[in-house]
């Protein structure tokens, strides 16, 4: 489940997706109020979470700052495809170009992501010392890219992959080096029957030639979206190779090769973003642009706050009983109040976990359910002084969800990778601290600042597989946040129940910037929320 510190949002290859939501969940000390006996709370809360930068890993190991677009911007293009490398290896073994590399040009990226969120809230005072209630968020995601690629007009070596322009012909081609690869196994295993012999030899050589000649090329049509195009060194040598293998194939009667198709259509900068959907191309997700997500719900809390000590309400005890005069109680009250509460909550899985096949989507939740347990307390030092600190520690249960199997900082994962898993999240620790400068009785200002841990999480295959590892998908999950900021409240319901007139209400203003973090994924956030709360009698005194 989504839980949010700042809170970040959830990551994510950018990943933080999860960490985002996690933060965002997690709310202000300042917040964590009791509601009166006989009274509910109705409350809404709009937050603006949003990051274009992370805290990454540095070469030396120490922590920097990184643009989120770093991870599509590369003045080869290569390392955004994991599946060049396999291209490479296949051209220099089918060509004997030992020189061969792809080139294709540059890509620039720049990419921004945010999450709106319209918190309900619906809490009642059960008794003085017990609140229960629940949160039931609405978000809407956006992710922005913007991105240019420029093609290599002068060296460039590679087009669209034929199996995106011209699939029927590709599938032909193959299934003919298939049949090839069969017809000279059994050519060789023929010849060989009587004995070692010359002729043996060169029915084995072939069918060793073939072999490799139709595993090579499965393997480079596979690789990439990419191909070598018409009209280039390597796509001549390959036709070349092809040709060679189909003729002596033909002499000997083992059928004959089609023409080796190659790359006809340039990559260009317009076609470019659409390269991931293009069927055919090894992605097959989403394309590569600016999406903004529809409304929809996140993770629903339920939760109970207890009143542990309290010399600060006016009053109060354990046994339910007021002053009659509050207004003295307060005035003749100790320099020094308290107030401590614990909190339990869970957070049940009704938002929407990220789509695999949607490329940087961020998510709603992570469709499991979280535990939380905290606590929090409020020094009040006389009239105009206090300050308010908390923390909640969260585990998180596992559950099974489709992801590509990919490392997080890949943009743009093969379809290849795409597996159900069984999602562990780590834990989550929030502590935070806000001093108070109380401006009136109701009107106050505070600063806050705020530390955000989630632990590592942990990834199984559902269906084991050698040839995937799901560990990559562990790396740079655990993160952590240094969060500060201001913010400005107004709150009339100790005054009310101290006996002032007047309508019992919160609101705030607030906003928080990360100005450190670590784990590699961390995001660099800005949390911008306002909210407001009033209450109603429903049973009880007036007060």
């Amino acid at each position: 489940m989504v839980v949010t510190a700042v809170a970040v949002v959830m990551t994510t290859p950018l990943t933080t997706g999860a960490a985002h939501a996690q933060q965002a969940r997690t709310g202000s000390v300042m917040d964590h109020t009791m509601v009166p006996r006989g009274r509910v709370r109705l409350g809404v809360e709009a937050i603006y979470t949003s990051w274009d930068e992370r805290f990454g890993w540095a070469p030396d190991g120490t922590t920097q700052l990184e643009e989120l677009g770093s991870d599509l911007t590369d003045p080869t293009s290569l390392s955004l495809y994991p599946g060049m490398p396999t291209l490479r290896g296949a051209v220099r073994d089918l060509t004997g170009l030992p020189g061969y590399d792809p080139v294709l040009g540059s890509t620039d990226g720049r990419i921004s992501q945010s999450v709106i969120t319209a918190d309900l809230g619906l809490h009642v005072g059960v008794f003085d010392w017990l609140t229960v209630g629940a949160v039931l968020p609405r978000a809407r995601t956006r992710t922005t890219v913007d991105q240019y690629f420029a093609p290599d007009t002068v060296a460039g070596n590679l087009g669209l992959n034929p199996t995106i322009t011209d699939g029927g012909a590709v599938d032909a081609f193959l299934g003919s080096t298939i049949a090839a690869d069969a017809n000279a196994t059994q050519y060789a295993a023929t010849v060989c029957a009587a004995g070692p012999s010359l002729a043996c030899s060169d029915a084995q050589a072939l069918a060793g030639r073939t072999t490799g000649f139709s595993s090579s090329i499965q393997g480079a049509y596979g690789a990439t979206p990419f191909f070598p195009a018409t009209g280039s060194t390597s796509g001549d040598a390959l036709q070349a190779e092809a040709a060679a293998l189909s003729t002596e194939l033909q002499a000997l009667g083992l059928g004959a090769l089609p023409s080796l198709p190659l790359a006809t259509d340039p990559v260009t900068t317009e076609g470019y973003a659409s390269i991931p959907a293009l069927r055919g191309g090894g992605i097959e997700a989403s394309e590569l642009e600016t999406r903004r997500g529809l409304w929809g719900m996140g993770d629903l809390e339920l939760s109970a706050r207890v009143r542990v000590l309290d010399n600060l309400t006016p009053g109060w005890s354990p046994e339910e009983t007021y002053l009659v005069d509050r207004q003295a109680a307060e005035r003749a009250g100790p320099w020094l109040r308290y107030r401590v509460t614990a909190s339990f909550l869970a957070r049940l899985p009704t938002g929407l976990s990220k789509d695999p096949d949607v490329l940087l989507d961020i998510g709603r939740g992570d469709a499991q359910t979280d535990f939380e347990a905290g606590a929090t307390a409020e020094l009040r030092f006389g009239r105009l002084l206090g300050l308010v600190a908390g923390g909640r520690y969260g585990i998180q249960e596992s559950t099974t969800l489709v992801r590509r199997v990919a490392p997080l900082d890949l943009v743009m994962p093969p379809l290849s990778t795409r597996r159900s898993v069984v999602y562990d999240p780590g834990f989550y620790l929030v502590v935070g601290a806000a001093p108070v400068v109380r401006i009136t009785d109701g009107l106050s200002l505070h600063g806050e600042y705020r530390f955000f841990h989630k632990g590592r999480d942990q990834f199984e295959l559902v269906t084991p597989d050698p040839e995937v590892d799901p560990t990559v998908l562990e790396i740079n999950s655990g993160i952590k946040q240094h969060q500060a900021g201001a913010g400005l409240r107004y709150d009339t319901v100790s005054p009310w129940m101290a006996g002032a007139g007047g309508f019992p209400m919160e609101i705030h203003l607030r906003l928080l910037h990360t100005f450190e973090g670590s784990g590699g994924h961390a995001p660099k956030v800005t949390r911008v929320e306002a909210g407001a709360r009033i209450f109603q009698r429903i049973w009880g005194p007036d007060r």
